[in-house]
């Protein structure tokens, strides 16, 4: 089999996850609405983590594979992507208002402390074993509950966008959504592990690059078009909100669960070269939220983008 059936073998693993995750999450959201939960809540929990669906299985799968280069590439090329293409993308086509600062802070924070900590075990360790991703895991956890509280605390300015239609035949549609959405990501992750590793071993590089790029580029559609519905239906809290919290869930749950599996070893470029630029991707964001106070400027915008851009062109170029 040539590198150009590989390749669209991985395309096909990729609609199926883009389509399959389109239909997941408006099922999940429905679901969330006819529970009156807040849109707050949806955009930093539960949209998150069924946009987070791809990259968790994904990595979990080449964590299984043996491939922990390309699960540990599919994490955090996701963060970078999030964080340059898609976040840079609504600041500058759309600059979202700063809705509770504290709470953005806070999570920017979290994420560019996740990456630092990955860095030093990196160093001091060459691996992320499993005692850590059982430790990273609890954070997720952790942040999910952090949220609820959160969202508690705000419930006075949180929007509730109840859901008019429950009929039998919308519960039934919603039901068939989620399943074969569910199916269809599941069965796309797995055929982007399998010929992702076969593309990279083709193309004579290594299954990082892939992961990063990508895999990475891949499993993040969904949250790019979340976060394109969301700017066009003037909802901005929950493209932010579930950038942030998607990027919280690849450092912790993602790369937690495949350390899990099997502990990922860390070669020298990923340490020298690409967990220290994605770092410096996220301190743009988290810088943002500690100047700015009322809405990020259009600036900040085309300085995650360019970074992100010269990040996958040092990329391929190192390749």
């Amino acid at each position: 089999m040539n590198t150009a059936l590989y390749v669209l073998f991985f395309a096909i693993g990729l609609a199926l996850i883009i389509k399959g995750s389109d239909w997941f999450v408006e099922a999940t959201i429905w679901v969330a609405r006819t529970l009156s939960i807040p849109e707050f809540i949806i955009g930093a929990t539960l949209v998150s983590i069924c946009t987070t669906l791809p990259e968790l299985l994904v990595s979990t799968g080449a964590a299984l594979n043996n491939d922990t280069s390309m699960a540990l590439g599919n994490a955090v090329g996701s963060v970078a992507c999030n964080t340059g293409l898609i976040l840079g993308m609504v600041i500058f086509f759309s600059p979202p208002p700063m809705h509770h600062r504290k709470a953005l802070r806070l999570k920017s924070i979290f994420i560019s402390s996740c990456l630092a900590v990955y860095i030093i075990i990196s160093l001091s360790f060459g691996e992320i074993n499993r005692m850590s991703g059982i430790i990273f895991i609890l954070l997720s956890l952790s942040f999910v509950f952090y949220n609820y509280y959160e969202a508690k605390k705000y419930k006075e300015s949180l929007v509730v966008i109840p859901v008019s239609d429950k009929s039998r035949k919308t519960v039934a549609r919603n039901i068939l959504m989620f399943t074969a959405g569910l199916g269809m990501t599941i069965a796309g992750a797995r055929l982007m592990v399998v010929y992702g590793e076969k593309i990279a071993v083709s193309l004579g590089v290594s299954s990082i690059v892939i992961g990063v790029t990508m895999t990475a580029l891949g499993t993040s559609l969904p949250e790019l078009m979340t976060a394109i519905t969301a700017v066009r239906k003037k909802a901005s809290a929950i493209s932010v909100g579930n950038i942030f919290g998607a990027n919280i869930l690849n450092l912790t749950l993602v790369l937690g669960g495949a350390a899990v599996i099997k502990p990922v070893v860390i070669d020298e470029r990923i340490i020298s070269f690409h967990l220290p630029v994605i770092l410096f991707i996220t301190l743009i964001a988290t810088a943002s939220t500690v100047i700015f106070k009322k809405k990020y400027p259009r600036y900040i915008g085309v300085a995650l983008l360019a970074s992100y851009l010269s990040y996958m062109t040092a990329t391929a170029l190192l390749a």
